[in-house]
Formats: structure tokens, sequence, C-alpha cells
């Protein structure tokens, strides 16, 4: 996928005249890409999602210094999967404010333990580099899932692939739904 250029990125003032349309467009996309278990939530990105993050920022925060968007992009161009690799970004999903304290030290390291599973193949992901510490200070992690060829065309004939968690503490797996497995089957390229 090609990177996002600035040409892209709307004002915050041409984008609020499109924001309403834009977020119900978008919100239907993320439902298709976004797979959930108990505790997490997988959203595949893609161009569309991350120019969307970019334009969404600018408007919220009135951005108009071309030092910051330019390093919005920078930022979320590294996101974009390349042919051979899903980006995905991972959202730990508890929502109680006092079981989320509880809950994040147990999760410390969750970025290292989840696994793309499809016929008889494991994929680790790759966590965004700088991220991880001895304690998880962050209910989001960036991940990537990249493929040799032979992956490539392994995950292209599967008929089923699961994201599954292996982390000591927190054991969840949650099949990837037929519709966005045809997805990203035609995203995947050698």
């Amino acid at each position: 996928m090609k990177p996002i250029t600035r040409e892209e990125i709307s004002s915050p003032e041409d984008f609020s005249k499109i924001v309403e349309k834009n977020r119900k467009d978008i919100i239907k996309l993320k439902a298709i890409r976004r797979i959930s278990s108990k505790t997490f939530s997988f959203l595949f990105e893609c161009r569309e999602t991350l120019l969307n993050q970019i334009n969404e920022m600018v408007f919220v925060e009135n951005v108009h210094d071309e030092d910051e968007i330019n390093r919005l992009m920078r930022v979320y161009n590294e996101q974009i999967p390349a042919n051979n690799e899903f980006s995905v970004t991972m959202f730990i999903e508890i929502t109680d404010e006092k079981e989320l304290v509880r809950e994040l030290p147990k999760l410390a390291g969750i970025e290292e333990h989840i696994v793309l599973i499809f016929d008889g193949n494991e994929n680790r992901a790759i966590p965004e580099e700088g991220r991880s510490t001895d304690v998880l200070e962050s209910t989001v992690q960036y991940l990537k899932f990249r493929f040799s060829k032979d992956e490539i065309t392994s995950f292209k004939n599967s008929k089923n692939a699961f994201i599954s968690t292996d982390h000591k503490t927190y054991k969840e797996t949650v099949k990837i739904p037929d519709d966005l497995m045809l997805e990203l089957k035609s995203e995947l390229s050698i």
C-alpha cells in the first residue's frame, strides 16, 4: 500500500464539513476489520483506517502546524501494512476502571504473546519497538504479522484463521470471520 501523502490530509476546517459522513463510513469499515475476544479486540489496519486516524487527530486537536502533521504522517505511515504483512492495533477492552488498574500489571508483556494461527502455521506478532516495558502502560498495542512466501500461500489457501493470546494470565482465541478472511487474503501478495 502506498504511503499517505500530505495532499490527503484535510485541514480541520475542511474535515469539519465531512466529519459526520466520514465517521459513519469508517465505523462500517472498522466493524468489518475488527475482531474481539473476551478481553481484547484486534483491528486489521488498512490505508483508509490510518488516513482517517490522521485526519481525525488533525481535526479534533485543530492542528495547523506542518511539523506536527508531518510527524503524524510518519507515525501512521509506519503502520501501513506492506504486501507481506498485516498491521494490527490491539485494544485491551477492560472498561471498568478498577478492574483495569487491577489487571494491567498482569497483562505486562501481552504484546509478545499474540499469535495468528492458520492451517498448522503459527505466526507470532511483532510488537512495535520501544513500547514493551515490565509494566503494561497502554491499553493499545501496535503489532505486525509478517509472512514468508510459503506462509502467504498457506494463508491464502486456509479456510480458517484465529488470533490467539498465549500469555500466562490471558489465554483467549478468536476466529477471523469469513468476510474479513477474504479481504485479508486479497491484501497479501508475494
